[in-house]
């Protein structure tokens, strides 16, 4: 029986594996370890309920033989507080907000007090434990359903499912009696010796010989041996006071992972054949001989062995230390009679089923952390991106720059219309003083008074912007590099079609990164976040996963800024809280037929949008020149009484609150007030009355919840040819990591400064211009650098 590798340099590792004698005695402690994990989960049997206050004296009185699948009755809410940490009350009335159709978004504007003014990021983390808390109970419930169809389910199973605490316990109990076929113990147990086994565990006395009979399954006695085994592993494993021992031995265990190359691709490597990055084993060189406690274990390591093991590079492992076992069969034998019986029903339980469940749970953890991990990092980067400040009021020309197939070159309006669009051909190889190319993009940008050049980041980016200044194009235009991740994924999308029907893609990205500029949020939310490239082993995460991770971020995002809902796209309206692609499309129809809204409360008269649709986009939608002058801020519908009220208490004519004077003018006025007094003479909460002065200091068209990062501008930088270690570059950081950040300097790929070569200075953000040191050529791995300092 293998239960840890034998070699050397494992061996002090190992030592460390075993807990200090303190915890090992602790968790001997059954009484102590059952009152730990049975507050978790609370029954609750109306019918077996004794009057008593105490809810651990009542769940002691109800024994465990009659727990049942309609009588017990999860506390969605007690579970919830016991996995996220939270106070009881929290969850209740966190889950109390949800049942009510309240979005995130909704809670965290307009409901703070009622969640503890938890900030969005921690209510996203309560809204997901939510969701396991309940596919969980339903889970449950299907498996009982499903067992119940195929006749397996007996009390015992019935008993062992319900004390299941999560999905991966539920697995260990679940999986050998999800195949059509028998599982090794009912198969046993078929034979009708189960009474035996059950006799033999409790230190009977059982002679196999007599029980050997002409079948074939029980023609001998290793025959016998073998089944009984099976129905003893049964028991065993799935005896819910051993489920708990299991879990309680698990916290304290600490696994190693180790990962080593696979023989298959061992070979010698030809020096001529080109491989793919994503299937070069030298990618994974650092892995081929690596071992680390589950516990220092970084997220991108993880995501990188996961990503290697399924390329077939590497062999990944999780060494389970002989301690988990040993202590396991010592508290086994406490519980039955047959010393000889349990460790040989424990040894087939521990081999068969225990031991790779555990290194399924523990892979599976690891896994699910890291991809948290990764979503966190994604939606981080993603939030800020989504709040590039807009370049307002311009006229802008995009080009997607590019060599065999031309510049193409997208010019809007100052309301993002499309002016002009076409391909240029640049000579980009060389000064051509009589270039037809430049001559053509100068009467286009002349032709339509183009303020500003968006220029893509991609292939021949600095070949064109050296071009253009070449050709004094840009010598009176600012240029801005724009990043153009997803721009000509999205030109061929079914959405960029609809919007510019019969138009080559090809011009389309080009005026999609023109609108980037100009209003990067209601641009880049036609993209899929995987394409938008700012998060890490995106694509190694379930798209599922993903998607919500951006539409959680795109949600809160959008809804925080606000939209004019006369103006917003169907894009940006299906992302307000509490709406859809269907009502957002309702929305549109409204307004082109009536020619608009003049009011919020008009919102009603959308066909599918009822109280509570209303109650949840409501304060995210602005009418800007409607009657009411409310209906321009941040303040909802429901509190349009109480902020009137408080205008008149302060003393301020609230018709002049989209005047310049107005801000200023409350902050004179609110200056010295005080905010719980005030609240209870208005009848209301403080957070409400926080967010109305709040929305009365707002100067017109800001929202001064956000705040931007700056766009970029371009600067000068040397071509790769030029590059070599100690070269001094300046870029842009286009996506951070765990591990440091990486950084457009315009010479293709991204180059990566590695937290080891920040110098003691603060990982700079999304967006920031830096100034770099090459510390690595880009050949034959990526361009690795060093922080020289953070520009203005």
């Amino acid at each position: 029986m293998e239960r840890i590798a034998t070699k050397r340099k494992l061996q002090q590792i190992e030592t460390e594996c075993v807990p200090k004698r303190t915890r090992v005695k602790k968790s001997a402690d059954t009484k102590k370890s059952t009152k730990k994990h049975s507050e978790k989960f609370k029954v609750k049997d109306v019918s077996k309920k004794k009057k008593t206050t105490d809810d651990e004296h009542f769940e002691e009185t109800v024994p465990d033989s009659q727990i049942s699948l309609e009588n017990k009755d999860w506390d969605e809410a007690k579970i919830l507080s016991y996995e996220e940490n939270v106070p009881q009350e929290l969850a209740e009335r966190f889950i109390k907000l949800l049942n009510e159709g309240c979005t995130l978004p909704f809670i965290a504007r307009y409901r703070k007090n009622v969640v503890d003014y938890l900030k969005p990021d921690r209510l996203q983390e309560l809204y997901e434990g939510y969701q396991k808390v309940t596919q969980f109970t339903k889970k449950v419930k299907s498996v009982i359903e499903t067992l119940k169809k195929s006749k397996k389910l007996t009390p015992e199973i019935e008993q062992s499912i319900l004390n299941a605490h999560n999905l991966s316990e539920l697995d260990l109990l679940y999986a050998p009696l999800k195949s059509n076929s028998l599982s090794l113990a009912e198969r046993a147990r078929s034979l009708g010796i189960e009474p035996f086994a059950v006799k033999a565990l409790n230190g009977e006395n059982i002679e196999l010989q007599k029980l050997c009979n002409g079948e074939e399954e029980m023609s001998t006695v290793e025959k016998v041996d073998s089944h009984i085994t099976h129905i003893v592993a049964d028991i065993i494993y799935k005896d819910s006071r051993v489920l708990m021992e299991m879990r309680s031995l698990k916290e304290q265990t600490r696994f190693i992972v180790q990962s080593s190359r696979k023989s298959s691709t061992k070979e010698k490597k030809d020096d001529n054949k080109k491989y793919d990055s994503k299937s070069d084993p030298e990618t994974y060189k650092i892995y081929f001989d690596w071992t680390c406690p589950v516990q220092f274990v970084k997220s991108y390591q993880t995501l990188a062995v996961n990503r290697g093991e399924d390329e077939k590079i590497l062999s990944v492992k999780i060494v389970i230390p002989d301690w988990f076992y040993n202590r396991l069969e010592r508290y086994c034998l406490t519980l039955w009679k047959s010393n000889y019986w349990v460790k040989k029903g424990l040894n087939d339980a521990y081999n068969r089923l225990i031991k790779p469940w555990l290194t399924r749970q523990v892979r599976s953890e690891l896994t699910a952390a890291a991809q948290k991990e990764a979503v966190k990092t994604f939606t981080a980067n993603l939030e800020k991106y989504l709040l590039t400040e807009p370049i307002k009021n311009r006229i802008i020309a995009g080009l997607d720059p590019g060599f065999k197939a031309g510049c193409k070159v997208g010019i809007i309006n100052a309301n993002g219309e499309k002016l002009d669009a076409c391909t240029v051909y640049p000579d980009l190889r060389r000064h051509n003083e009589n270039d037809l190319a430049a001559k053509q993009l100068k009467q286009i940008i002349t032709k339509h008074r183009v303020d500003l050049i968006g220029l893509g980041n991609g292939t021949a980016c600095r070949e064109t912007e050296t071009w253009l200044k070449n050709n004094q194009i840009s010598e009176n235009i600012p240029v801005i590099i724009v990043p153009e991740q997803g721009a000509s994924i999205y030109s061929v999308s079914k959405e960029a079609q609809k919007e510019h029907p019969d138009m080559d893609p090809n011009l389309i990205s080009a005026l999609s990164i023109a609108r980037r500029v100009l209003d990067p949020l209601g641009e880049l939310i036609k993209v899929e976040p995987k394409n938008l490239g700012v998060g890490l082993y995106q694509h190694d995460i379930p798209p599922k996963l993903l998607e919500s991770g951006l539409d959680a971020t795109v949600e809160k995002v959008v809804s925080l800024v606000g939209v004019d809902i006369n103006t917003a796209s169907q894009a940006m309206l299906r992302r307000i809280s509490g709406l859809n692609e269907g009502r957002a499309k309702k929305m549109i129809a409204y307004r082109q037929d009536k020619g608009g809204f003049k009011s919020r409360a008009e919102i009603l008269k959308v066909g599918g949008i009822g109280k509570v649709t209303y109650q949840q986009c409501a304060g995210f939608l602005r009418v800007l020149t409607g009657a009411e002058p409310l209906d321009a801020t941040i303040i909802h519908p429901e509190s349009y009484d109480t902020a009137k009220r408080f205008a008149k208490k302060i003393n301020v004519n609230i018709k002049e609150l989209s005047q310049a004077h107005f801000p200023e003018l409350v902050e004179r006025k609110t200056i010295n007030i005080d905010l719980v007094a005030t609240s209870k003479d208005l009848d209301t909460d403080v957070s409400t009355l926080e967010l109305i002065i709040s929305a009365f200091k707002q100067k017109p068209y800001e929202d001064n919840v956000i705040s931007f990062c700056r766009p970029v501008y371009s600067v000068t930088i040397q071509t790769t040819e030029q590059i070599a270690n100690g070269t001094k570059l300046t870029g842009v950081v286009r996506n951070v990591v765990p591990f440091g950040c990486f950084v457009d300097c315009g010479v293709g790929d991204n180059g990566l400064i590695h937290r080891s070569n920040l110098c003691g200075k603060q990982t700079p953000k999304l967006g920031d211009r830096v100034s770099v040191t090459v510390v690595g050529t880009p050949k034959p791995k990526r361009l690795q650098l060093k922080l020289d300092e953070i520009l203005n």
